[in-house]
């Protein structure tokens, strides 16, 4: 598998598309697309189509995606495919559209869909739909659990600006089509991978109950009202929305039945009845207050790509989910976690920075903040 990975920062869409088809490989079977959603979306596939013609592709918006070790902002970054078996085949399962009252059918059709391709490489990139996404994803790893069914699935929420607690709309492209409210999945045949994830935060403090809560508001912390702990945190601070990200450096871990952290949930907003969460939450969980620096953070995604490595071998190109809280944490250093990843794996890298992220851990499918996931792939090739 040979992959070509290409951006431009032309501020007109179509001369930034115009300069993606000059670098790339002739004759590539499937392609991605990370567009600023600077950019008019209602343009893409028909700007795609005209420098492109008939393509196998799927884009989504994304403020930054990574080309290589490069962070591209404001741009359009073109990850593409030319594989080297004809056994090496692309599908997608897409859906739009999505609301409360088909959300249960998207899930079945997307249960389906996985337990047809078990030995495929899985991922999904998508909306978040107004918090239907994230609650979809937790049901589904729910279900799959008690199925028995462990059919992993990797990806994360395309990212565009956050204004105070509200997340501006994102968008999905599929072979021409505008993918609005939905998700697609990439599922690629004939290929071996393997993937790990990094946080890289401190435990710290005590474990907390939650008594209360709905979806994405926990009401009560071992039966007392939950309000009081942001604002203890934020003590003397401003409680203003400019100043609320700084709850991003003390995210809940979600604590399994052996004590280790499963999930990590960011804190979006709060008042005095409530605390609202990015990622859903359920009654019973066990919460434990952690704490976020930038040097554990690269420490360790650098003992993840060291793991990966390890692990996996030589790659034919890299995949990367992660949180646009950690590039927001470690600020200056932003670039310095994917560069790691490029020396350390030696492989061409995709990825963006997403607002939530997709994978498996102690065999359930999750969705989690403040995470990397890292992805090496590798087509397996006819002798």
């Amino acid at each position: 598998m040979d992959t070509v990975i290409v951006s431009s920062k032309n501020p007109i869409f179509r001369f930034a598309v115009k300069e993606l088809k000059e670098k790339a490989p002739k004759g590539f079977d499937f392609a991605l697309f990370a567009v600023s959603p600077n950019y008019p979306y209602q343009d893409v596939p028909a700007t795609i189509k005209k420098e492109f013609g008939s393509i196998n592709y799927v884009g989504f918006s994304s403020f930054h995606a990574f080309e290589n070790i490069k962070l591209i902002d404001n741009g359009i970054v073109g990850c593409f495919f030319k594989f080297s078996s004809h056994k090496t085949k692309v599908c997608t399962l897409v859906k739009k559209r999505i609301t409360e009252n088909n959300k249960q059918r998207c899930k079945e059709e997307l249960i389906s869909f996985l337990s047809d391709r078990k030995n495929n490489l899985n991922f999904i990139i998508a909306d978040f739909i107004d918090g239907l996404f994230p609650l979809l994803i937790e049901e589904l790893g729910e279900e799959l659990q008690q199925n028995g069914t462990n059919t992993p699935l990797l990806g994360g929420i395309s990212a565009t600006q956050i204004i105070g607690d509200r997340r501006e709309k994102s968008y999905l492209f599929h072979n021409g089509d505008i993918v609005e409210n939905g998700f697609v999945v990439i599922s690629i045949s004939n290929v071996d991978y393997a993937f790990q994830f990094s946080s890289g935060v401190f435990k710290k403090g005590p474990i907390y109950t939650v008594t209360k809560c709905d979806d994405f508001k926990i009401y009560e912390l071992n039966d007392k009202p939950a309000g009081y702990l942001p604002k203890k945190l934020l003590k003397d601070i401003n409680h203003s929305e400019d100043n609320r990200f700084l709850l991003w450096y003390t995210p809940f871990g979600i604590v399994g039945k052996k004590n280790e952290i499963e999930a990590l949930r960011l804190i979006k907003s709060f008042n005095d009845d409530y605390i609202e969460l990015w990622s859903p939450i359920k009654e019973g969980d066990r919460l434990k207050l952690s704490i976020v620096l930038s040097t554990e953070l690269l420490k360790d995604a650098e003992k993840t790509a060291k793991k990966v490595k390890e692990q996996f071998g030589i790659a034919d190109f890299c995949l990367n989910f992660s949180c646009v809280a950690r590039a927001k944490i470690l600020e200056q250093f932003e670039e310095k976690e994917i560069e790691l990843y490029g020396r350390l794996l030696n492989a061409p890298l995709f990825g963006f920075f997403t607002h939530g992220e997709v994978a498996t851990k102690n065999r359930k499918l999750r969705l989690h903040n403040l995470t990397s996931v890292i992805v090496t792939v590798r087509e397996r090739y006819e002798l």
